[in-house]
């Protein structure tokens, strides 16, 4: 009778936790590896739903690197919210860094480096968010 207890609450178990996972609970930042070189940005995303993003930056470059996240198009327009920007600044060769941003409106953006002379290098890439 106990075995016969046990099977039934494990199978009970089992089934809410498939039916918690098929629910869509809360999630975290979509996550975007982007890789920095010289003159280059690389995202291994560019289609990304709207919601928070985390945007791991890892500089693969022999030289110091930036992302400023901004609108497709500007030009050294982070934005600002509660009194920080979108952006992570000198990132020495070999480093990692995070940038973490929700952005609701779908739209085209940009990862640019602002370092002087490597915007104009070319040291910039788009990305489009989408609907969630």
């Amino acid at each position: 009778m106990k075995k016969h207890l046990v099977v039934q609450l494990v199978i009970l178990l089992s089934l809410s936790v498939a039916l918690l996972a098929a629910c869509g609970g809360p999630t975290g930042p979509t996550e975007v590896q982007v890789k920095l070189s010289e003159f280059k940005i690389e995202l291994d995303k560019t289609s990304i739903p709207a919601g928070p993003i985390m945007f791991i930056v890892t500089n693969e470059g022999s030289i110091t690197h930036e992302v400023v996240l901004e609108p497709a198009g500007a030009k050294d327009e982070p934005f600002e919210k509660d009194g920080k920007e979108s952006e992570a600044e000198d990132i020495e060769p070999g480093a990692t860094a995070s940038l973490e941003w929700t952005i609701d409106e779908p739209g085209e953006y940009q990862l640019a480096c602002y370092i002087e002379g490597h915007f104009e290098a070319g040291m910039v890439t788009t990305f489009s968010v989408t609907s969630k």
